[in-house]
């Protein structure tokens, strides 16, 4: 039996050549912003729904299989409506202001107090 056209395709190589410049977009980090909020994968083909109208919409839009989406008890929101909702932020919490150490000896804080010039009787 002879094809006059192979019965697969010719496929590319997966790797790019390595002379070849390939920019790649950096990795973008998100953060949660409010507790209690759980990351979830909608698999399966049960219906479920966001709990967020979008933007012009008057109902309330499909979760996908495969979708990321956000949850806490029974409410379910996709990842676009958690951006609007101010969920998902860009930048982690800011850590607390750290705690300076005194020095052991008192002479040694750069402290100007007027009230250290007063005579003592």
């Amino acid at each position: 039996m002879s094809y006059g056209t192979r019965p697969f395709p010719v496929t590319q190589p997966m790797s790019p050549d390595p002379d070849e410049e390939c920019e790649a977009a950096p990795a973008r980090r998100m953060f949660i912003s409010e507790p209690g909020w759980r990351v979830g994968v909608k698999a399966g083909s049960d219906r479920e729904f966001c709990y967020t109208m979008a933007p012009g919409q008057d109902f309330y839009h499909r979760l996908l299989d495969g979708e990321v989406f956000l949850h806490r008890h029974a409410e379910k929101i996709c990842l676009a409506c958690a951006a609007r909702r101010g969920l998902i932020v860009a930048e982690p919490k800011p850590l607390r202001e750290a705690v300076v150490p005194l020095p052991a000896d008192e002479e040694s804080i750069p402290l100007e107090l007027g009230w250290l010039e007063i005579k003592r009787s």
